[in-house]
């Protein structure tokens, strides 16, 4: 009973980041314990692992590893049942992971009998096999391929092996074919090139195939985000998601589209659970970054995006929610180098769309339309990429007119698509079209609700002094996303304007404060036309 309140308390400490606290209390009362021959073995093992737990918090691996072996290495080991000492070696492989030793690792794991082996050992025997160029490495990930058929890392390590041509490599243990590597590697293929419609298509016929693939769910969830079918995307993601718990490919981009929501919390959740799975790897760290700027604190998702970034300096998303954390703190230029850095790893839509937005913002619009061409070329027939390159020409007072024609024909292909309303709305504000402003804005807000949506709504509404219409819409930004900074402002201006007498009711506010404010609003609402 001791043991246990020890064990919980020592557990509360290191949850709440008290991180030396832990390891001083652990090795005031554990380390002494695990030497006491009158604290029962399973007791000690468990005091052995929460004391392991906390050198680990302090990446004092070597110590644990010391620790467990001299530990191991006691009589006590002919105390502990079998399975005790399968959970054991799997401690010290965890061990040697981290520190980077693949073979001793590998190694390790063998000890434990092939039956008893779980789908984790495989994968990381697997894993350790390759990363030494064991000639194990193609049993182990075909042995892998067998208990989680969804395993992608095993069909790129097998499809990418001298002598593998990227036919069809099938297995029927249960009279079923696993992936068609081939229609895997065309669909990737087709996300590369921006053909998502396509790539939709194929991951639907792998899909029929294989009907409880999280992967392939994932990958076609990913297709429809690039494609602003946010709503099918997330609920595919949802699905991959509760086939597979452990899922953590395309999870980061799943984050991005919570935060499209506003939804905090769920994105909170993610990022937790997908920590819980695997801390080594970057999508937790990105989902928690993306939590933090959704709470308005740049600084810590910026450290902790960083820490994304060097567990997997190759890792696109990582980059790209560095750039919107740049973006949100004002500095675009920096932000344009994130993107384009994300865009060299692995381009899409989204990466596109950063760049050209950055690049706006630093009105480098020659840059901008570049990409936004570009862009407009690969994907010709959507929505998303026409109003990009409306957006850029809306900046050039000579081409209003024909941004105004693409941004019409974008929202004709997509009533769903935000980007060309903003630019459309915000080039009706700045040609001095404010009904038009408050029609189209009017129009599209019932099915494109979000808080940047009524903020923009707000903005025109103060410009063509409707205050307290203005003012229910600001509130209404603010109850879906209390953070949002431009609402605040904006609200906090419209009620000056209601009430000139608030702060002194002697003086009058002059018209040409009114005026100023209103020049203001026109100001911020170009600035800020660009939603991130």
């Amino acid at each position: 009973m001791i043991t246990q309140v020890l064990i919980e308390e020592i557990k509360q400490l290191l949850d709440s980041e008290l991180c030396d606290s832990a390891l001083q209390l652990a090795e005031l009362e554990c380390k002494p314990r695990l030497l006491d021959k009158q604290v029962p073995p399973v007791e000690r093992l468990s005091l052995l692992r929460i004391y392991c737990r906390c050198l680990h918090a302090h990446k004092n691996y070597r110590a644990s590893l010391r620790t467990i072996t001299e530990f191991i290495s006691s009589s006590i080991r002919s105390q502990l049942s079998a399975d005790d000492l399968e959970e054991v070696a799997r401690d010290i492989s965890n061990v040697r992971w981290e520190l980077k030793e693949h073979d001793m690792c590998l190694a390790q794991l063998r000890q434990i009998p092939r039956s008893h082996r779980t789908t984790k050992d495989i994968a990381r025997m697997a894993r350790c096999a390759a990363l030494i160029q064991s000639n194990d490495a193609h049993d182990l990930y075909m042995e892998l391929l067998k208990r989680q058929p969804n395993a992608a890392e095993a069909y790129m390590y097998l499809n990418s092996q001298p002598g593998n041509k990227g036919g069809r490599l099938q297995y029927r243990p249960d009279s079923s074919n696993y992936h068609d590597v081939a229609s895997f590697t065309t669909a990737r293929s087709m996300m590369l090139r921006l053909e998502y419609r396509a790539a939709i298509a194929e991951y639907q016929r792998l899909a029929r195939r294989h009907r409880a693939n999280a992967q392939v769910i994932a990958q076609q969830a990913t297709c429809h985000y690039m494609l602003n079918e946010t709503r099918k995307a997330q609920l595919l993601y949802e699905r991959a998601r509760a086939l597979d718990a452990s899922l953590m490919q395309d999870m980061g981009i799943f984050a991005g589209l919570l935060m499209q929501t506003n939804d905090a919390y769920a994105v909170y959740g993610l990022g937790n659970q997908l920590l819980k799975t695997d801390q080594m790897r970057p999508e937790g760290w990105v989902a928690m970054a993306r939590y933090f700027l959704m709470k308005g604190q740049t600084q810590e998702a910026l450290a902790i995006v960083w820490k994304a970034q060097t567990l997997a300096p190759d890792h696109a998303e990582a980059y790209y929610v560095e750039g919107a954390i740049q973006m949100a703190s004002g500095s675009a230029d920096e932000a344009a180098d994130m993107y384009l850095k994300a865009h060299g790893i692995e381009r899409s839509a989204l990466t596109y769309r950063g760049v050209i937005e950055a690049y706006v913002r630093c009105g480098r619009y020659k840059n901008a339309f570049l990409y936004a061409k570009e862009l407009a070329e690969l994907m010709p027939q959507n929505a998303g990429a026409l109003a990009m390159v409306g957006m850029v020409l809306s900046h050039s007072p000579e081409s209003h007119e024909k941004a105004a024609k693409l941004l019409v024909g974008a929202l004709e292909l997509d009533s769903r698509c935000t980007e060309a309303i903003a630019a459309l709305a915000s080039l009706y504000v700045t040609n001095e079209q404010l009904p038009q402003a408050i029609d189209l804005l009017e129009k599209y807000l019932p099915e494109n609700e979000s808080d940047d949506m009524y903020t923009r709504y707000a903005d025109v509404l103060t410009l063509a002094n409707e205050l307290p219409k203005a003012a229910v819409n600001y509130t209404a930004a603010l109850e879906l996303n209390p953070n949002n900074e431009r609402a605040k402002v904006g609200y906090d201006r419209v009620d000056r304007l209601m009430h000139p007498h608030a702060e002194s009711e002697d003086e009058e506010q002059p018209d040409a404060e009114m005026d100023e404010a209103a020049d203001q609003r026109v100001d911020d609402f170009s600035d800020d036309e660009v939603a991130l």
